[in-house]
C-alpha cells in the first residue's frame, strides 16, 4: 500500500489532506514539525511526502535538501501559504515533484497523488527489470576463484576504471562486462558492444566512429558510430586481440583524447565512455609476435579481470546446472526438472572445452528433449559419457610441419563440436565463438559434411 507523510504546522491542513487521501485508499500519517516528521521518515517507509515550506523549527527548502539527501527515492510535494516563483523554481531544482499553494485545491491533490502513484509503479517495474537483469548476469558459483572475482567486480564497478577481461571462449567474459556496467554509475546509459573479430577490418572503423554521407560506396547517409552512441555509458570491445594494427593505432588516439572524426568527415566528435575490453588471447604474447601494440595494451589494461575455465572450478558445476535447468524450464514453459547424481557425476568429470557456454547449451538441450521429470545419464549426448568416446588421436607424424598439426587438430575439434550439437550449425558456431558463415567455410574446407552424411 502507498504510504504518505504530511509535514505541516497547521493541523487542519494535515487532517484535511489526510482525510482526502484516506478516502482514496491511501495510508497517511502527519507531523507538525520537521523534527517529528524526519524521525517518522527514519522509522518507517514512506512513498510520498507533503512538506510545508514554512515550519516553526526548520526552513522547508533546507528540509527538502535533507530528505533528498537521506531518502532520494521519496517524492516530495512542497506546500506554501506565501508561494512565489523563486521558491517554486528552487524547490523543483532541488528535486521536489510539485509545488502547491494554499488554499489547497483538493482536486489537484488527488491528481498529483494519482500521477505519483503511476510514477511509483513505473519505478517499481524498472527496479524489478534491473533486479532481473542483475540476477541474469550474476556470478554463479561458490568456488574461491568466482567469489574473489565477484568481490573485485563489486569493488571496481562503481568507479570509472577501465577493465580488461581475459579468459577462454565460453567462460563468460561478456557476462562479466555487463555486470560491471549494471553495477556502475553509468548503468542508466548505453552498454555498446563491438565484436572486433566478427566485423571485417575495413568496416570496423566505420562501426566505431561512424561515417559521413558519401564517405565510401554505399554510404548514403551520415551514420552515428558506436563510440558516439556510448556517450555517458560503456563501450565493450570484445575480442580486442583480433583488431588489426591500423585500427589499434586509431583507437589509441581516441582513448587518449576522447575525440574522433567520422570516416570521411572533419568534425570532431567527443564521447565520454567507460572502456571494457575482452580477449581470449595472451596479449603479451601477441605483442612479442608483433600483432598487438604495446602502448595500447598498457592503456586498456588498467584493472585486469581473469575469468577461469570451467575445468578449474568444477565445484561450481552443480550451481550452474541447477540455474540453467530452472532457466530452461521457465523459458520453455515446462515443469521444473531435476538432475540425478549419476548424471551430475558425468558433468563433474567432463573437461568442458567450451566452458560455461557449452554446459548451458547441453543442459538446455537435455531439458527440452528429455521425456521425464528427472534428467538421467540416458538423456546425455554420447560424447559426454567419458573422454574415451571423443576423438583423441590425430593423423600427425613428427615429420609434418606445425601448420599441418594445427589444422589437423582444428579439423577434429570442429568435428567433435558438431557431433556434440547434433550438427546444429548455429549452436556449434556459438560454442566455437565464430560466425556461422565462417563455420560453413571450415566444414567445406575440411570436408566434414561427408562425415556427417556417412554417419561418422
Amino acid at each position: 500500500m502507498v504510504r504518505t507523510l504530511i509535514i505541516d504546522d497547521e493541523k487542519n491542513i494535515c487532517l484535511t489532506i489526510k482525510g482526502i487521501l484516506e478516502d482514496e485508499g491511501y495510508e497517511v500519517d502527519y507531523a507538525l514539525t520537521f523534527k517529528e516528521g524526519f524521525e517518522k521518515l527514519k522509522g518507517q517507509m514512506y512513498d510520498f511526502v507533503f512538506l510545508d515550506i514554512w515550519l516553526p523549527d526548520h526552513d522547508g527548502i533546507e528540509g527538502l535538501k535533507e530528505i533528498k539527501r537521506y531518502f532520494p527515492e521519496i517524492e516530495v510535494v512542497m506546500i506554501s501559504g506565501h508561494g512565489n516563483i523563486e521558491n517554486a523554481v528552487e524547490a523543483i531544482r532541488l528535486g521536489a515533484y510539485d509545488f502547491l499553494e494554499k488554499p489547497l485545491s483538493l482536486d489537484r491533490i488527488i491528481l498529483i497523488i494519482k500521477h505519483l502513484e503511476d510514477k511509483l509503479g513505473l519505478l517499481h517495474d524498472l527496479r524489478e527489470y534491473k533486479f532481473n537483469l542483475l540476477k541474469k548476469y550474476d556470478i554463479i558459483g561458490a568456488s574461491k576463484e568466482m567469489v574473489e572475482l565477484k568481490k573485485k567486480i563489486e569493488k571496481i564497478a562503481p568507479t570509472n576504471a577501465w577493465v580488461l577481461i581475459t579468459g577462454e571462449n565460453g567462460t563468460g567474459k561478456e557476462h562479466v562486462a555487463r555486470l560491471v556496467h549494471m553495477l556502475s554509475k553509468r548503468s542508466k546509459n548505453n552498454f555498446v558492444e563491438i565484436n572486433c573479430a566478427a566485423i571485417p577490418s575495413d568496416l570496423l572503423e566505420s562501426e566505431m566512429f561512424g561515417h559521413e554521407k558519401g564517405a565510401f560506396t554505399g554510404a548514403h547517409a551520415r551514420t552515428t558510430g558506436k563510440l558516439e552512441v556510448a556517450d555517458g555509458g560503456t563501450v565493450f570491445l570484445d575480442e580486442i586481440g583480433d583488431m588489426e594494427l591500423s585500427s589499434q593505432a586509431k583507437l589509441l588516439r581516441v582513448l587518449e583524447t576522447n575525440q574522433f572524426t567520422r570516416v570521411g568527415g572533419n568534425e570532431l566528435v567527443t564521447s565520454d565512455f567507460r572502456l571494457i575490453c575482452a580477449t581470449n588471447k595472451n596479449l603479451e604474447e601477441e605483442i612479442k609476435a608483433g600483432n598487438f601494440r604495446e602502448d595500447l595494451y598498457y592503456r586498456i589494461n588498467v584493472v585486469p579481470f581473469v575469468v577461469p575455465p570451467l575445468r578449474e572450478r568444477t565445484d561450481d558445476i552443480p550451481f550452474l546446472v541447477d540455474f540453467f535447468i530452472k532457466e530452461a524450464c521457465s523459458l520453455n514453459g515446462m515443469e521444473l526438472k531435476v538432475i540425478n547424481n549419476s548424471l551430475m557425476d558425468v558433468f563433474l568429470n567432463f573437461s568442458w572445452p567450451g566452458n560455461v557456454r557449452q554446459l548451458k547449451n547441453i543442459v538446455e538441450r537435455m531439458v527440452v528433449l528429455s521425456e521425464g521429470d528427472e534428467l538421467d545419464v540416458e538423456d546425455a549426448p554420447s560424447f559426454l559419457l567419458g573422454d574415451r568416446e571423443r576423438v583423441t588421436k590425430y593423423d600427425v607424424e613428427f615429420s609434418y610441419p606445425l601448420k599441418h598439426a594445427k589444422e589437423n587438430f582444428e579439423r577434429y575439434y570442429i568435428l567433435n563440436v558438431l557431433k556434440a550439437n547434433s550438427w546444429n550449425i548455429s549452436q556449434s558456431a556459438r560454442v566455437l565463438d565464430i560466425e556461422r558463415t565462417y563455420l560453413h567455410r571450415k566444414i567445406k574446407h575440411y570436408e566434414l559434411d561427408k562425415l556427417k552424411n556417412n554417419g561418422k
